[in-house]
């Protein structure tokens, strides 16, 4: 056992070497001991003097609190996963009028008149509520708002509210400490990291045979660790509020590093992209995550590893999400904002994020950044020494970059402002359609895309296949299908069928492969912003 610790910096760095010592560990032994170190780290955290106690607030460690405004669909995983844990932070309340307003939408009749009396401020009404329970008020909470009668207002009700909680992590196994998915088979790292891959295109397209679709079980059980792995760290993600836990891969890629995606339940899945979220795990341990959009034959992502984690093997780790999505999908571009290497972003743009990109085979989509980046990287190849300045990354981190494998050919790229103009061109359809409101007139132009590629009896079809169908019909229709081949009508058919069906991922690959739907939309698109 560590010695007693004296201060809350030396139990964070301690706290930080073990965490990483878990995810990479020099050998099996070092790893259960990292491991059981890690299941006793609340009791270090006690051990603290109490004035240090409280510096450990927000970091994630077991035994600690956590404070933040949760949006909705946290809430209900943190009420639904951590019981008696979580209370509303009243300390940050100040005005509360907005929740009061979720409140009054759970009272019952007879309680109006002594909510609304003034008698008593909204927490003493609470602890009126929560006589003779065990709950907190947190919890109370959480419960009155699974009456049916509710349901619609869930979401806009509580994010309207922005409620401050306090989550007291204790020795939770979703604390940082714990949080980690079991594993039989420990791989060890006495050899080092791994570094960049010489051939990063090459090893994007390497075959990988070890893409396992979870049972929804499982998957829910992994949803839990990356919903955890955020929350801990003031952090969520739509990618994984709203994951299908019907729709989680996993997959090997050596070493003990292994990466899970995420599709969306069909509620939630965007009209013409599939959007899916990813989680990095290393020994079971979740070290970095992000999300994709994949529209055709593109995917437009980027790379976030936890801090415990940086300094690793970043450029192996995201060489091998780009291999399982293009496994997955099929896609031969890969867009980086600008964001994520430094537009707007001070953080990215200090650390020198673009070269980790370019180092990758990304490249400035404007030519003359990109001739402004081929100086710079002669440069840095000349003199060891020489670094960009910040004005110089500034300018770098003006336009988006891209990664384009062998094959994939300029006249692919749908270009991201056409999915606005996608949306205005549904507007249109759907003003057009005739019907007396959107839904009646996204009705309609269902049935009119049914017909003009071949699908003669919608009611074959699941309710979840009809709504993925209505969601979408107003882009397809504006691109006027009627007048495709055979052949295309047909793959047509099996495509629009997937976008609401069980795995996402199946549409995703679909479209990655329609050449009809892609050429067809950029000619739309183009016509209407001429227009």
């Amino acid at each position: 056992m560590s010695a007693k610790p004296h201060s809350s910096n030396s139990l964070v760095r301690e706290h930080k070497a073990l965490c990483f010592a878990h995810a990479f560990p020099a050998s099996k032994a070092a790893c259960r001991d990292t491991g059981r170190q890690l299941r006793e780290f609340a009791k270090r955290v006690q051990d603290l003097p109490e004035s240090e106690q409280y510096r450990l607030w927000d970091t994630g460690i077991a035994g600690t609190r956590i404070h933040y405004r949760f949006s909705f669909e946290v809430a209900r995983w943190l009420a639904k996963k951590c019981p008696g844990a979580v209370t509303i932070d009243w300390e940050e309340i100040g005005d509360t009028s907005r929740l009061d307003e979720l409140l009054r939408a759970a009272l019952h009749a007879a309680e109006d008149e002594f909510f609304d009396s003034g008698y008593v401020t909204t927490r003493e009404w609470l602890e009126h509520a929560l006589a003779g329970s065990q709950a907190t008020d947190f919890d109370w909470l959480m419960a009155q708002m699974q009456e049916r009668r509710l349901r619609p207002m869930w979401t806009q009700l509580y994010d309207a509210a922005d409620i401050p909680l306090v989550w007291s992590l204790g020795a939770s196994r979703y604390s940082k400490s714990r949080n980690i998915v079991p594993i039989r088979n420990v791989r060890t790292r006495e050899h080092g990291m791994r570094g960049r891959p010489r051939f990063a295109k090459a090893e994007i397209q390497r075959p990988l045979h070890t893409v396992v679709q979870l049972s929804p079980r499982e998957g829910s059980r992994l949803v839990d660790v990356a919903m955890a792995s955020l929350a801990v760290r003031h952090r969520e993600t739509f990618h994984f509020n709203y994951a299908n836990p019907g729709e989680v891969y996993i997959a090997d890629v050596g070493a003990g590093v292994s990466v899970a995606i995420f599709g969306l339940l069909p509620g939630y899945r965007f009209p013409l992209e599939c959007t899916m979220g990813y989680l990095i795990l290393s020994n079971g341990v979740p070290i970095g995550y992000g999300g994709s959009s994949h529209v055709f034959r593109q995917a437009n992502t980027g790379v976030n590893l936890f801090d415990e984690y940086r300094g690793s093997e970043a450029a192996f780790l995201w060489t091998q999400v780009m291999r399982v999505y293009h496994s997955l999908t099929g896609c031969t571009r890969f867009i980086a904002n600008a964001y994520q290497f430094g537009g707007g972003n001070t953080e990215a743009l200090k650390s020198g994020a673009f070269w980790f990109y370019y180092r990758l085979g990304y490249r400035p989509v404007l030519p003359e950044i990109r001739k402004i980046a081929r100086r710079e990287s002669d440069r840095m190849r000349r003199n060891k020494d020489y670094r960009c300045n910040l004005g110089t990354l500034r300018t770098l981190a003006s336009c988006d970059m891209h990664l384009t494998l062998p094959g994939a050919k300029q006249s692919e790229l749908f270009d991201e402002e056409y999915l606005t103009t996608s949306s205005m061109l549904a507007t249109q359809v759907l003003g057009a359609a005739g019907g007396r409101t959107q839904a009646e007139s996204a009705a309609l132009l269902a049935r009119q895309v049914a017909r003009d590629i071949g699908i003669n009896n919608l009611d074959k079809w699941s309710p979840s296949e009809r709504r993925g169908l209505l969601a979408i019909a107003p882009i397809v229709a504006a691109v006027e299908p009627r007048n495709w081949d055979k052949d295309a009508r047909r793959s047509m058919r099996e495509l629009l069928r997937t976008k609401g069906g069980h795995n996402e991922t199946r549409y995703a690959k679909l479209l990655c492969q329609h050449d009809n739907f892609l050429y067809s939309l950029k000619k739309a698109c183009r016509r209407a912003d001429s227009e």
